[in-house]
Parts: structure tokens; C-alpha cells; sequence
């Protein structure tokens, strides 16, 4: 039996607590407020290897973010060294294509920013 689906790319990918690219693709930034950094460890991912890892929890929603270096370091730069710090701070989300993948090659991956000031005029929103 088939029936047409017309909702969004990223609830194709069935359930999941971590969000992804495809939940944002074709929107513009979406502003977050952080409300937890966590360290995750032995978590089984959809290719069902476990993994350790830091992720980013939010106000707005149940899915968490898992915090790749780059956004870990753009976090540091906006918000501080100390993760305690960036609790309450708002960033900005969004997709972006040509991000490198693990293993080579380019992907479509999260990023984000400051979306309040900072201490540093490069990072400004």
C-alpha cells in the first residue's frame, strides 16, 4: 500500500533524539537558547556503533545537538572556555552544504553562532 507523504525531509529519518541537517534544510537560521551541555557516552547511533561524545540541549526542543568541533569551538570563541558559561545563551542554527565529512568529501552538516554579542567581533551576529 503506498499514500503520498508531504511533511518534511527530516521526519523521513524516523525517530532520533539528535538533530540533523535535514531538519533544517531550506530554513533560514533558527535561533535556540542552550539549556544543557552534556557528555554522552556509549551512545548506539543509527549505524549502531557506540560512540562518546558532547552534546548541546535546547529550550525549544527535546533533540539535542551533538557538538562536532568546529560549533565546539565557535562556542568557546562566542561564549567562553567554561561550557558553564554558555547555558542561557542564545545561537543561531541552521544547515550548511559543503561542510567536511569524516572520511573526506563534503556533506551537508550543522552549524551555528552566536546570536547575542560577544567577546569576539569576528563571531558578532
Amino acid at each position: 500500500m503506498q499514500e503520498p507523504y508531504t511533511g518534511p525531509v527530516g521526519k523521513m529519518k524516523g525517530s532520533t533524539k539528535w538533530l540533523a541537517s535535514e531538519d533544517f534544510i531550506g530554513m533560514k537560521p533558527v535561533e535556540l537558547t542552550i539549556s544543557g551541555v552534556f557528555k554522552d557516552t556509549g551512545e548506539v547511533m543509527q549505524d549502531g556503533k557506540k560512540k562518546d561524545f558532547f552534546s548541546l540541549a535546547f529550550e525549544a526542543t527535546e533533540k539535542r545537538l551533538v557538538l562536532n568541533a568546529t560549533n565546539r569551538k565557535t562556542l568557546a570563541f562566542s561564549f567562553g572556555a567554561s561550557t558553564k558559561n554558555w547555558i542561557g545563551k542564545k545561537v543561531l542554527l541552521w544547515a550548511q552544504d559543503g561542510v567536511k565529512a569524516i572520511g573526506g568529501g563534503t556533506t551537508t552538516g550543522l552549524r551555528l553562532k552566536s546570536a547575542e554579542p560577544t567577546n569576539n567581533p569576528l563571531l558578532e551576529p
